[in-house]
């Protein structure tokens, strides 16, 4: 890992600039919105729950929507207009309490998408053309490295935004429109180099034979990887946007120590994201993936039954690291196992299979935390997480980088 750091070039960091500057946004707004929803605007779960779910459900359209334009056009252009999403959603929560208002906001901030808390994934519109255009700029790497560091980079400034839940709602705001705009300033001077092509990984002849087996091979990765983000998206949306509202709730303690919570679980989550590097080389991407979500679901299992504030803590910095260190494995694996030409294209779908799904299981979630008991929708959750390791062993292969970024196909 250190003799690639000193290689990356300046791009590659702007990149990782407005990356951290987003999470520490998101961090703080994916804490403090629900609360402020509920506590402040006096909103029922229903209610909450519907304005997540317009989050979560729009989120993945406009990604699938710019995932596809991204290959096909600009990609600086369209990550530059998806950066703006978030200041915009953000000023909107400042200026008005009206309710459609607030929905506008939850549709542009990608407010409620599944994953929001643990990696600042709220305003996450913009990740797809972010994640190929790393991986156009990262050419030659081991990209489990490089997207380790992306992410801990991501998760500790998500953590650090947490943090802010012990500022009022309208500081937290202010600072989060204030950083959110400054991310997308910092990307202005990076360099397009996706060239929109017809030809599949460089052939120079066009020859259709190889185009056509590469366009299967990458629709069949594709439908795959929208398969099991579904089912996880599903078993997300039902607890991760409710998680400060049920820990405020249970454990009867204030936002700032609601913001505490996943401060530890988002710093915990950024350092283990680490160790994906050496799981990928150890037991290839795929199981490096498996492994951690084996352990975030048993952990996943018993956080409604955690009634006492050091008991969450565990439970949650357990459920959230190790979820959170299967993600760069995941996206390195994406990027691996289908051409250049569809990085976006498949990043989108699987963003957009995520977060349609966790669209519709957060609008379910809302009602049956206001009427039934709290374990409910976190059974559901375990048991759909289940399916879905179950699936990446039978969909994929277990590409095994090496520290040359060489892969091997197991």
């Amino acid at each position: 890992m250190i003799s690639i750091v000193p290689n990356w070039d300046r791009d590659v960091w702007l990149l990782l600039a407005s990356r951290g500057l987003r999470s520490v946004a998101g961090g703080a707004l994916g804490v403090v919105t629900g609360l402020y929803l509920y506590y402040y605007l006096h909103l029922s779960l229903t209610e909450v729950g519907i304005f997540f779910g317009v989050g979560a459900f729009t989120a993945p359209l406009l990604s699938l929507l710019f995932g596809r334009l991204g290959d096909k056009y600009s990609r600086k252009a369209v990550l530059l207009l998806t950066l703006a999403f978030l200041p915009i959603a953000t000023a909107i929560l400042l200026i008005t309490r009206y309710y459609p208002l607030l929905l506008l906001a939850a549709a542009l901030g990608g407010f409620g998408t599944a994953g929001a808390l643990a990696s600042g994934s709220v305003g996450a519109v913009a990740a797809p053309v972010q994640t190929a255009m790393l991986a156009d700029k990262t050419e030659g790497m081991d990209r489990s490295v490089v997207y380790a560091i992306f992410n801990l980079v991501s998760g500790t400034a998500s953590a650090v935004g947490a943090l802010l839940a012990n500022l009022s709602y309208l500081e937290v705001f202010y600072v989060a429109l204030l950083l959110s705009a400054v991310s997308l300033f910092i990307v202005l001077p990076i360099r397009e180099e996706h060239k929109p092509r017809r030809r599949i990984n460089g052939d120079p002849n066009g020859d259709s034979k190889a185009v056509t087996q590469q366009v299967r091979r990458d629709l069949t990765y594709i439908k795959r990887f929208a398969i099991v983000g579904a089912l996880n998206g599903t078993a997300q949306g039902l607890i991760t946007p409710f998680l400060p509202i049920i820990f405020r709730m249970v454990l009867h303690v204030s936002n700032g120590v609601v913001g505490d919570i996943f401060f530890i679980g988002g710093l915990a989550a950024a350092l283990t994201s680490l160790t994906a590097p050496v799981l990928s080389r150890m037991f290839g991407l795929r199981e490096a993936i498996v492994i951690p979500r084996i352990i975030s679901t048993i952990a996943l299992i018993l956080i409604p039954f955690s009634t006492t504030l050091y008991l969450a803590v565990i439970t949650y910095v357990v459920y959230v690291m190790f979820r959170v260190s299967s993600l760069a494995p995941q996206q390195a694996l994406m990027m691996e196992l289908v051409g250049r030409g569809s990085r976006s294209t498949v990043s989108g779908v699987n963003q957009a299979s995520r977060l349609l799904p966790s669209a519709t299981a957060t609008t379910a979630a809302g009602p049956m935390l206001d009427y039934l008991p709290l374990p409910v929708p976190f059974v559901i959750a375990f048991v759909i997480n289940v399916v879905n390791i179950a699936l990446y062993r039978r969909f994929f292969p277990n590409p095994r980088p090496t520290r040359g970024g060489v892969t091997v196909i197991d």
